[in-house]
Formats: C-alpha cells, sequence, structure tokens
C-alpha cells in the first residue's frame, strides 16, 4: 500500500494553483492514502485569542467546499480534520473520505494548546472521547491529531489495538520542529506502527509561519521519508511484516499494567 504525506500552504482552497499542484502530483503518484494537514482549508482560526462567530462559520463552509473536492486529488482515501460542529460542539473533527462514502468522521482531538497563535481551547470542545482503529484500505490506522501526539499512551493503545499506521495531520510552526519531529519518532517506537504526518507550510495572513515538513516515520522510529518547498508530496509504501515485527519487540512487548 502506497501513502502520501505533503504540506501545503495555510490558505489552502480548492481550485487554487497550491491546489492543483497537489492533485497533479498525487495523482501521477496514484497512493492508496493521502494525508492531508490537520484542517487544511482556509485560514488558522485559532491565531485569534478570541471566539468569533463569522470566522467560525467561515471555516467550517471552507472545509465543506473542500471536502467536496477531494475526489480531484485522485487517492481512493484521503484522511484529514475539520472544522465541524456536532452534537452541539464546535469541534476538529478527523476523518477518512473514500469516493464511495465521502468523509466520515473518526475521532474528534482532545487536546487544545492555549497560547499565541494556537488559541485551540478558545475554539474547539472536545467530542466524544475515543481513540478507536479505523480501516484505511487494508490496513488499520488510528488518528492523533497534532499535539495529541504528545500523549504517548494512546499512540501506544494504538499498537496494542492493532494498527498499522498512526496518522497526524497538524500545524505547527518552524522553530519548534525538532520536537515535533521527536514526538512522532516516539509515537513510531512505542507503538511499531508508522507514523504519517503532513503540517502547514509558510506565512499565514495574519503573519503566522507554519514550518512544513510532512514526514513519514517507519515502526522502528526512524524518519524515511520528508516533504520540503521544492517536494511539498512525498510518498513510501508500507511494508505490513515490519509493522508485525516491530510490534512483537522492545518496548512494544512490555506489559504497562500497573503491578501491585
Amino acid at each position: 500500500m502506497k501513502v502520501g504525506v505533503c504540506e501545503m500552504p495555510s490558505e489552502l482552497r480548492a481550485g487554487s494553483d497550491a491546489w492543483k499542484t497537489l492533485c497533479d502530483r498525487v495523482g501521477g503518484e496514484a497512493p492508496d492514502l493521502l494525508v492531508l494537514n490537520e484542517m487544511p482549508f482556509g485560514g488558522w482560526i485559532a491565531s485569534s485569542p478570541s471566539f468569533d462567530e463569522a470566522t467560525w462559520s467561515d471555516a467550517v463552509a471552507a472545509h465543506e467546499e473542500g471536502v467536496a473536492h477531494l475526489e480531484e486529488l485522485g487517492a481512493p482515501v484521503v484522511a484529514a480534520s475539520r472544522a465541524r460542529e456536532l452534537d452541539g460542539k464546535r469541534v476538529n473533527e478527523a476523518f477518512m473520505w473514500t469516493s464511495e462514502y465521502g468523509a466520515v468522521g473518526a475521532h474528534t482531538k482532545q487536546y487544545f494548546p492555549d497560547e499565541p497563535g494556537y488559541f485551540e481551547a478558545k475554539w474547539f470542545e472536545a467530542g466524544e472521547r475515543h481513540f478507536r482503529v479505523v480501516p484505511a484500505e487494508d490496513l488499520r490506522a488510528g488518528f492523533l491529531l497534532c499535539t495529541e501526539i504528545m500523549f504517548n499512551e494512546h499512540a501506544r493503545q494504538y499498537g496494542r489495538d492493532g494498527a498499522h499506521l498512526i496518522l497526524s495531520p497538524r500545524a505547527v510552526g518552524m522553530a519548534s520542529l525538532p520536537r515535533w519531529l521527536v514526538a512522532m519518532r516516539m509515537a513510531a517506537i512505542v507503538s511499531g506502527c508508522y507514523v504519517l504526518t503532513s503540517n502547514r507550510s509558510g506565512t499565514d495572513e495574519n503573519g503566522q509561519l507554519f514550518g512544513g515538513r510532512g514526514w513519514v516515520i517507519d515502526p522502528d522510529g526512524d524518519l524515511i521519508a520528508q516533504t520540503s518547498a521544492t517536494t511539498p508530496v512525498v510518498f513510501h509504501e508500507i511494508d505490513t511484516d515490519f509493522v508485525a515485527r516491530a510490534q512483537s519487540e522492545y518496548p512494544c512487548y512490555v506489559n504497562s499494567m500497573s503491578r501491585s
């Protein structure tokens, strides 16, 4: 199974030049699964410290429009997240899109930073709390949206639940990239899964700089593919035997249940 990760401009819109470039590159490689960055369409609303209803509505609409164009990418499965109203809450919902079923919600973000550039706690609420493995073509995947990757217990549990992939759409800055890479590598090591992560890139209309760098991390925690400004999409073939071996070895096999 071939997978792809990317780095996309902050104000991505279907039909834009960046979108057309993405469609051309993905279509030429024909991956089975493409991971987009966290809330890829429109501006990064969490840069504002104050909630605004009109801005929120625009973000929801931008993602509804973007999702309606995902078929143009040419990948049978697309993973990302979106701003959405769900059960009376404003959520950041991870979803899997397929041409057959459209965008199906898989998880809502549970952990929110609250600091300059990332006032997510002001904009979002946690939906139903679960970290469930979901199908991704012939593989099994679990979502950890951006900050959630910092909580290793969830990555470890995904591995124990039989996931092959951890999908981590994110929106992070340039200066913090080294620590995010450590977090992604640790998630792979403790789970025995491949970790696939895509990021926003460039400076948005509010002057906020995003760091780009989509990464594919293998089950040993090694960085095996990385995007750049000149190569905004990269691809890799998933080896399920590699996953099975890693999940049978240290540290994945270690019993983490507390003992009296």
